[in-house]
């Protein structure tokens, strides 16, 4: 459960950095 949420939480960071990209 809670390595699953890490991985969601780093999903999101990479997203993040796409779109500011």
């Amino acid at each position: 459960s809670y390595m699953r949420a890490s991985l969601c939480f780093i999903c999101l960071f990479i997203g993040l950095k796409m779109v500011l990209l």
